[in-house]
Order: structure tokens, then sequence, then C-alpha cells
């Protein structure tokens, strides 16, 4: 059943695991805050518990596969004790996404990433599909408990739920506190009413359209005497306050032009880019970005995520869009901002889309058996098939992953902490830069690569591992630790050899970034 948006008076409001732990929940008034999400963050990507994974899987046993784990935990791990200020950057996302990772791999019902969450039976658009993994999933018993121990016997709790990621938790949090007092609130609840309502699971629940705000964490913001609103809609973004936020292209328009003058960085979903002029947003309709980058400070940080397989968007399109987002055609837009490519995911067609996308025919094809569906498969003439957009994407990536530096994941922490990354075969000698996402890393009996244990670079940015020579191993982990010293020292044949090396694996980046 629903109750209407607004307060309802519940003194506790809790936020499950699996939403961006990079931002904060700001509750009502009212009510008092339990964010499970950062707890269950903390909680898996507590460096010690991946160094004890990490001891468990290095063993003369262990395959090729269960060392590359050990490898990348102990990397993770290095990334996640790393002292002093700057800690709160993109290797910190990718450390946190690893140890996400790894710890799904023993789940009987999920598998986790940074931003994502599968089921490994059915999809989180099946309402059935999501409360069998609820019953199978035991990634959130602490969560749960800490749950339970702080609402209580009697009083009412919301539970903020804004994305399909969440969902199995919330529903196994309702199963735990009783749907008798439950009030589920946040986007994809009030999106959703309908379908949950009929599930056994959440239809005693009731149900409101509220949708408290989140600002960014202060430690992933970057200003610690400004509290940074994160918008995800355009409503959210008002001249009133500093915000930065991940909008549809099309989103754009909605947005007040005085907003503009206090956004701190943006993040744009594009469907197909012909021009900075002629955006296409997700729902195929037209939007102006060189309108937006007119009226944004010259500081601020702007990124693109490209969609793949628009309808009527071939691999010729998109790979102009890239070149155009990157820099490398004459219309790449303005110096300042300067856009970069956040990313790549496959294009999803609205389940509420009309018969056309941007004049484009397209032949949608519902499932009966997603009552919580948001995309609909589909058909278009020169469109990439489901499969090309994934194969397109993989291709791209492996092209890219080493010159260009994706967000880690579609987390407010990934645009806020942006910088450029570059990187080059020969790199001056004085003092090469290290990218943090890589670690100098050991095994002790686990053979990673069919040639015995050894010392590695192991890159969360890329997934890749190298071997290192036993001679080279120290000079290479001191030049990671910022002293270059022992580098200098080599032969220069060698010297350029292993910097090249290094910079082709994307573990050095230029100087001057």
């Amino acid at each position: 059943m629903s109750a209407p948006g607004g307060n309802t008076g519940a003194e506790l409001l809790i936020v499950p695991p699996l939403t961006d732990f990079t931002t904060s929940v700001v509750p009502p008034q009212t009510a008092e805050l339990l964010d499970l999400s950062a707890h269950f963050v903390r909680r898996i990507a507590d460096p010690a518990r991946l160094e004890e994974a990490a001891a468990r899987l290095d063993t003369q046993t262990a395959g090729r596969e269960e060392a590359l784990h050990a490898l990348f935990a102990t990397a993770a791990a290095a990334v996640l004790r790393r002292p002093g200020p700057g800690i709160y950057d993109r290797a910190r996302l990718r450390a946190t996404g690893m140890a996400l990772r790894l710890v799904g791999e023993s789940d009987p019902a999920l598998t986790l990433s940074l931003d994502d969450l599968e089921l490994r039976d059915g999809t989180t658009e099946s309402g059935a599909a999501v409360v069998a993994a609820a019953a199978r999933t035991g990634l959130f018993a602490p969560e749960i408990e800490l749950a339970r121990q702080r609402a209580g016997g009697s009083q009412d709790v919301q539970i903020m739920v804004d994305t399909d990621q969440q969902l199995p938790v919330a529903i196994a949090l309702v199963q735990a506190l009783g749907a008798h007092r439950t009030i589920l609130c946040g986007r994809f609840a009030a999106q959703h009413q309908q379908a949950l309502g009929l599930l056994q699971a959440t239809r005693e629940v009731r149900i409101n359209d509220g949708r408290p705000s989140r600002i960014v964490r202060t430690e992933w913001a970057g200003r610690p005497h400004h509290a940074v609103h994160w918008a995800t809609d355009p409503l959210e973004a008002t001249p009133d306050r500093p915000w930065a936020g991940w909008l549809d292209a099309t989103d754009t328009t909605a947005v007040p032009a005085a907003a503009w003058r206090t956004c701190t960085g943006l993040t744009l979903t594009v469907a197909r880019l012909d021009s900075w002029e002629t955006a296409t947003g997700v729902y195929g309709r037209l939007a102006d970005l060189s309108v937006v980058w007119d009226r944004l400070r010259a500081d601020v940080p702007v990124a693109v995520e490209l969609l793949v397989g628009a309808p009527g968007a071939d691999t010729k399109t998109l790979r102009a869009a890239i070149n155009r987002i990157v820099g490398r055609t004459p219309d790449a837009g303005p110096a300042r901002p300067r856009p970069v490519l956040a990313g790549l995911r496959p294009f999803r067609l609205p389940r509420d889309g009309g018969p056309t996308w941007n004049a484009v025919p397209v032949r949608a094809e519902a499932r009966p058996d997603h009552d919580l569906a948001r995309w609909a498969e589909f058909t278009a003439p020169g469109t990439l098939t489901p499969q090309g957009r994934l194969d397109t994407i993989h291709a791209l990536l492996a092209e890219l992953a080493r010159s260009t530096d994706f967000f880690p994941g579609r987390m407010a922490g990934a645009l806020t902490t942006m910088a450029p990354l570059e990187t080059a075969e020969q790199l001056p000698v004085e003092q090469p830069v290290w990218d943090p996402s890589a670690q100098v890393v050991a095994t002790e009996q686990a053979d990673p690569d069919g040639r015995g244990p050894g010392t590695f670079v192991a890159h969360l940015r890329t997934g890749a591992a190298f071997r290192l020579h036993p001679r080279l191993a120290p000079v290479v982990s001191a030049l990671a630790d910022g002293k270059g010293e022992q580098i200098k020292r080599l032969p220069a044949a060698t010297r350029t050899k292993l910097l090249g090396q290094l910079a082709r694996a994307g573990a050095l980046r230029r100087n001057d970034t």
C-alpha cells in the first residue's frame, strides 16, 4: 500500500548498501540516519580483511585465478593503507571496487562491482528473482543485524531505495524488521510503487515519493568548508548552493541558467554525439551542450559518459564521438572547460520510450516476467546488436585503457577527483609519476603466470599484472614509493627499456599531470 509523499515522522532512515558511498544522505530533521552503505564498504574494504584473503589464496595449490586474486587483493590493501593527504582518489575507488568483486566471488546469489550488482540467477528487473536472491545472499548479515539493533521493536523505519542494486538487501531488511512498520522511499521505490506493492515480500510496506537529497562527502568533495550537493536530477541543481552532478544530456535543458554558476563538476551521459550542438540523450532528444560549456566556469571538471549502441548509431558514429570528446577533431569544443571521456556503457532503451528514437524507428520487446523493468530490448535499423555493443566496448576499452583514465564507476567521487592522466613511452628520468592504482606486490607460493611465485606490478586501473625481474623489483618498488634515485643508477639502455615497459603498462604517467 502507498502513503503520500513527504515526511512520515519515521525516526530512523536506513540507507541500504550498494549506493554511492562517496555521497551521504541528508535526512529529514525528524529522522536519524543509519548509513548501512558506508558501514558495508568500511567492512568489506578493510585492508586487514583483504590481506587475510590474500594470505588464504597465496598457496602452492592455488590455481592461476586464485593467484591473481591474491595479487590484486594485496594491491587493493596497499592502496587503502596509504597514509597522508590525497588518499581519497580514483585509486581508492578502484581498490574498493576490487574488494567488492572479491567478496562477491563466493556468494551464492550476488556478484558485486564498485557501482553494480548482478544476480547469479535472474535479473533485478524480476521481483521474484530479487526476492530469491535476498533470501540466499549472506553478504549483508552484519548490516542487517545492526539495523535490527538500531530500529528497536516498535518504531517505524524508512528504507531509502534509490537504485535496483539496493533492492535485494532492502527486501532482506524489510523481512528482518517487519513489513508492517517499514516505509520505502527513494527514487527506485517511487518509480516502482505498483510492482513493489504486488510482491509478497513488500506487499505490506508503505511507499512514499520522498527522495532525500545527497551531498558529496567532505573527503571526496575537495571543498572542506562548503557542502557540495549531488544532483542526479535537474531539479536538484539550484543556484543557491554549490552542486556537482551526473545528468543525462537532455537534462541540461531543465537546469536553471543561474545554477551553472554554482556547479563544481559535471558528468553527462550522451547516447549520440554528432557535435556539441547536437548531443542526444537516452530518450532520443537533442541538447546543445555548447551552451552548457559557455555557462560553466573555466575550472569546472566536465566528463562525458558515452553510450554504445543507440538506435541508428554504428561504430563509425561511435568512433567519431570518441574522437570529438578526446579532442582529435576540429570541433572538439571549447578549451575551457575541457570535457574528458568518463567511460563507455551499453545503450539501453528506456521502457517508457516511444516508437521512434531520434527519428529512428525502434521495435521494443517487452518481457512480461520483468515486473520491475527499467529497460526494453529493442531492434532498430543500422544499430549494433546487444552482443555487438558488448564486443565493441571490450575492444575500445582494451584500446583506450592505457591512455585514458576512465571513471572507476558511476560515483560522485570519480568526478570530484578528476585529474588528467596521460601515459608516455618515454618519460623524464628525473621525476616520473607513478599511477597509485598500480602497486608492486608479491606472492610467496602462488603462481600467477606459470613461472612460479614472484614480484609483480598489479594495476587496478587496467586489471593487468606483469612480472618484474628479481634484480629490478627493488628499483620499481622504490619508484612506486616516489624514490627515483635507484632507477637513475641503472644503465641507460636498461633504464629506457624499464621505463618504456612501465609506461606501456600504464603504471607511469607524464610528470606534468
